[in-house]
C-alpha cells in the first residue's frame, strides 16, 4: 500500500520499525533493503528497534547505522540498551534503540526501564526535532519485554513518567503485547494498551489504519506488536496508518513496520 505525501510543510510521516539484530529472512545483514523500505514509506522520523551499534564480527566492526543514515540522508541518535546481543548470525555488538531523522535531534535522552529479575534491561530513547514543520515534536521509541506482559506493564508506567505533560509527542515501538485487530478490539486490549488508554493515549492504526496493521512476523503476520501513540489532544492531527507490506519488508527483516502520516496544518500547539 502507498499514500501519498501531502507535502513537508503540510505532514510529517513517523514509522516504528523493528530491524531484527541487522538480519533479514536470509541471515543477511543488507542494509540496502532497509533503505529501501524506510525510502518507499517516504519516511521523516524512523524509530529502529533491535539496533545493534556498532557491529563486531569475526574479522572487523563496522557500523551499519552510520551507513543506513547516510543512505537516507539523515540523522540518527543510538539508545543502548546496557547489554550485548549475540543472537545474530555471525555478528554481535551493544542492543538498543534508534532514531533516524530529516531534521536535526536535540534533547537526546536515553533512560533504562525497571526489569525483574531475570528479563533483559529494556530502554527508552528520546529526541526533540529541532527545525523544519515538526519543530519541538518529542520522539520516543522503546522495546519492551518479550516474555511476560507484567514486566511489560512496570515498563510502560516507567515510559510514561518520561513522557511530556505537553507539546506535540509520540511513543512508538515494538511493545511485545498483542495488539488485537478488528471493530471489536477496543474492548478487548491488553493490560499495557489499556494502561496507555488511561493516561489519555491513542492507538494511531486503531484511530486512522488502513489494512488489518498487523505487524509480526513479516511474511505472514498474524499479531500486531509495533505500535504509535500519541496524546488524545492531538490525535486529530493523524491522517492514516498502515503496516507496510511489500517483497522486500517481508525479506528484510521479521517485523513489518508501522507508518503513520501527521498533518501539522493548522499547528496543535494548544493543549486542552
Amino acid at each position: 500500500m502507498q499514500l501519498s505525501h501531502q507535502g513537508t510543510e503540510q505532514s510529517i510521516r513517523v514509522m516504528s520499525y523493528n530491524i531484527h539484530r541487522w538480519a533479514g529472512q536470509d541471515g543477511r545483514l543488507d542494509i540496502r533493503r532497509l533503505e529501501h523500505v524506510i525510502r518507499s514509506a517516504d519516511a521523516d522520523v524512523v524509530g529502529l528497534n533491535e539496533v545493534l551499534h556498532p557491529v563486531s564480527g569475526a574479522r572487523h566492526t563496522h557500523e551499519p547505522l552510520v551507513e543506513l543514515a547516510d543512505r537516507l540522508g539523515m540523522v540518527y541518535t543510538f539508545g543502548p540498551s546496557g547489554w550485548i546481543d549475540r543472537r545474530a548470525p555471525g555478528w554481535h555488538g551493544p542492543l538498543g534503540n534508534a532514531l533516524l531523522s530529516r531534521y536535526p535531534l536535540h534533547d537526546v535522552t536515553n533512560t533504562l526501564l525497571p526489569r525483574l529479575k531475570g528479563t533483559r534491561q529494556r530502554s527508552l530513547l528520546a529526541a526533540t526535532l529541532g527545525e523544519g514543520p515538526s519543530r519541538g515534536l518529542r520522539a520516543h521509541v522503546t522495546h519492551l519485554d518479550h516474555a511476560f506482559e507484567g514486566t511489560r506493564l512496570l515498563q510502560m508506567r516507567a515510559v510514561l513518567r518520561h513522557l511530556p505533560a505537553h507539546g506535540l509527542h509520540y511513543v512508538g515501538g515494538d511493545f511485545n503485547t498483542p495488539g488485537f485487530v478488528g471493530h471489536r478490539s477496543r474492548h478487548f486490549l491488553p493490560p499495557v494498551l489499556r494502561y496507555l488508554q488511561w493516561a489519555g493515549y491513542r492507538d494511531a492504526f486503531h484511530e486512522v489504519g488502513h489494512g488489518n496493521g498487523r505487524t509480526f512476523p513479516s511474511a505472514s503476520p498474524i499479531l500486531r506488536i509495533d505500535f504509535l501513540f500519541l496524546p488524545a489532544r492531538y490525535a486529530s492531527a493523524l491522517r492514516w496508518a498502515y503496516a507496510l507490506n511489500s517483497r522486500v519488508t517481508q525479506l528484510a527483516s521479521d517485523h513489518r513496520p508501522l507508518v503513520a502520516e501527521l498533518s501539522l496544518a493548522p499547528r496543535h500547539d494548544q493543549d486542552d
